[in-house]
């Protein structure tokens, strides 16, 4: 119990700082209904929210949300925990990794003229990549899957499924957020 306390605790100190706190909510925009300094919902000085920052305080609330909707018991969750993380922590090493391959292929293609050798050899590592990593996450997923029951393992893929499309929206929110009113900032590729 002392663990989940921490975990609300968290996402709650991250959330607030998001939000600007309650200082934030109180401020009223200047005449005309366009603020003027930081963005809505930003104190003055303080930076915004970054997608990975966001990410990892979702990734969080997941795991928050996880024992409600799975019904874990506490001697479950603490296992849980640990494995949820390693799943999180895979898929983020290899959407990265996936990044990093996919703007070396991108630079290759601007290049004149094109080496179709080594852009044959990008795609091969792309192709390889995918693989390896549907393997690795299917593998996290069964370690998942061997703490929980056949009722807890349908409700995790079916949570599963629905964070992640939640946290992408999420994602693109803050993005376009971070790019101002009506446009999205631009897909940064680390």
């Amino acid at each position: 119990m002392k663990l989940r306390t921490l975990v609300v605790a968290g996402c709650l100190v991250v959330a607030a700082s998001w939000s600007g706190g309650p200082a934030a909510a109180q401020q009223a925009p200047p005449q005309g209904g366009r603020q003027q300094g930081p963005r809505a919902g930003q104190r003055a000085g303080a930076p915004p929210i970054t997608p990975g920052q966001l990410e990892r305080w979702l990734d969080a609330y997941v795991a928050y949300q996880a024992q409600e909707t799975l019904k874990l018991t506490d001697a479950q969750y603490p296992k849980f925990l640990q494995r949820l993380k390693a799943l999180q922590d895979s898929r983020r090493q290899h959407l990265q990794e996936r990044r990093q391959i996919l703007a070396a292929l991108g630079t290759m293609m601007k290049t004149a003229p094109v080496d179709e050798a080594a852009v044959r050899e990008r795609l091969k590592a792309l192709h390889e990549h995918d693989v390896k990593t549907a393997a690795e996450l299917q593998q996290a997923r069964d370690a998942i899957d061997e703490l929980l029951d056949v009722q807890q393992q349908a409700r995790f893929h079916l949570f599963e499924e629905a964070a992640e499309r939640r946290k992408i929206e999420l994602l693109m929110m803050a993005r376009q957020r971070a790019g101002g009113p009506g446009q999205a900032a631009p897909l940064a590729v680390k």
